[in-house]
């Protein structure tokens, strides 16, 4: 868990315009993939990111986003399937949208915690199953 996240947490902080990345991610529904980059990008999106989106540029990118939402949710809500979108799709796109604010929403309150517990949590679980590997792991990353 933790290595997937700091996998993430490099590549994020070499992304171009991020929270474009990250827009994407949620424009096309995709939560899971979201969650994880809000979580392990959160530092960066918090405020070391003044990337732009929609033409705006802010230091918070969670405000940023949240909006980004809040404007596609009152536009799918309006939308009422008049440009040929199926009636199912137009209620899982709210659905997801709904999901996605809910994500960003939790993991700009509480997401610092969250990562405390999840590095807390594996470096347990890690000592725990494979002790000679934890070892080698965090001698490893004294030497970094």
């Amino acid at each position: 868990q933790k290595i997937f996240l700091d996998t993430t947490r490099l590549l994020a902080g070499k992304t171009n315009n991020l929270l474009q990345e990250l827009w994407n991610y949620i424009e096309d529904g995709k939560i899971i993939q979201s969650a994880v980059l809000l979580l392990a990008a959160q530092e960066q999106i918090r405020g070391g990111s003044s990337s732009k989106i929609n033409g705006s540029s802010k230091k918070n990118g969670f405000d940023l986003i949240s909006k980004c939402i809040m404007r596609l949710s009152f536009s799918l809500r309006w939308e009422k399937g008049s440009h040929g979108m199926v009636p199912e799709l137009l209620e899982e796109r709210k659905a997801l949208t709904d999901c996605a604010w809910l994500l960003v929403d939790v993991i700009s309150y509480a997401g610092e915690n969250l990562s405390a517990y999840i590095q807390a949590h594996s470096e347990s679980c890690l000592k725990k199953t494979c002790p000679s590997l934890s070892k080698k792991i965090v001698l490893t990353s004294t030497e970094n």
